[in-house]
């Protein structure tokens, strides 16, 4: 048997770029009902201003929320307002245009500014983080939508994240995203099913890479409290995680 050859990171990143072309596609024939005006507005916006950003991996930045919005087309979820947000989910946070000036509706900028994180100005990390994940709770479009948005973060953490980001992801998602999922699960019958598998996709992603970055399993009688997540929520390094003994074995 010969050597093994294995794909370079350029040809990964041009693979990755095509996939994006496809999907954008895909989403853009779901406009042709006529249905789809905010979708339609936000694809042709957010690829315009996310045109010169990649993630970290090194992949046109632009994947990720037409990942998100194909995400939620294929668990059935069609909704103009759902898919427009998660198009533009990151645009404000990432290229400074502001909330309203969106090329959307209201409902639809109203998701988005409640799935954009913002620091609280006289606030800590940890107040900031408790008042986003409120304001999530408060919208049926941003809960499913950091729901989905999580998924697709943790999938691809192990490439592009340090340790410590894995384990402040891990840990927000179980002490306060899981807990708004569980409730959506009943506010929105609609999406019940969708969140169903949202959270048990989570669950799955936390469990593994928990294992992968060494920590406690996430399982607890009685969740972190304040002390300890502001704690793991501050940790800006692997070695700042690793003062950190309450979550070793």
């Amino acid at each position: 048997m010969g050597e093994l050859e294995f794909k370079t990171q350029e040809q990964l990143i041009a693979e990755c770029a095509r996939e994006a072309e496809r999907m954008y596609t895909r989403l853009a024939g779901l406009c042709s009902d006529g249905k789809h005006q905010n979708l339609r507005s936000a694809l042709h916006f957010a690829r315009e201003k996310h045109k010169d950003q990649t993630r970290k991996s090194g992949e046109p930045y632009i994947i990720h929320p037409l990942t998100l919005a194909c995400y939620a087309a294929a668990l059935g979820m069609n909704d103009d307002v759902l898919l427009a947000m998660l198009i533009l989910h990151d645009v404000p946070e990432d290229t400074g245009v502001k909330v309203m000036d969106l090329p959307v509706d209201d409902e639809t900028k109203n998701a988005v500014e409640c799935m954009t994180c913002r620091q609280m100005p006289s606030g800590s990390k940890l107040e900031s983080k408790k008042k986003y994940y409120q304001g999530l709770a408060e919208n049926k479009y941003a809960t499913i939508g950091k729901g989905l948005d999580r998924c697709n973060n943790l999938s691809t953490s192990a490439q592009a994240m340090s340790h410590a980001s894995i384990v402040k992801n891990c840990y927000e998602t179980v002490v306060y995203l899981d807990p708004i999922l569980k409730d959506a699960k009943y506010k929105y019958p609609k999406y019940s099913n969708q969140i169903y598998l949202i959270r048990d996709a989570l669950k799955a992603l936390v469990n593994t890479l928990s294992v992968t970055v060494g920590i406690h399993p996430l399982t607890f009688k009685t969740p972190p409290g304040d002390e300890l997540m502001a704690k793991i929520l501050s940790a800006k390094t692997d070695e700042d995680l690793r003062n950190i003994s309450e979550i070793f074995p």
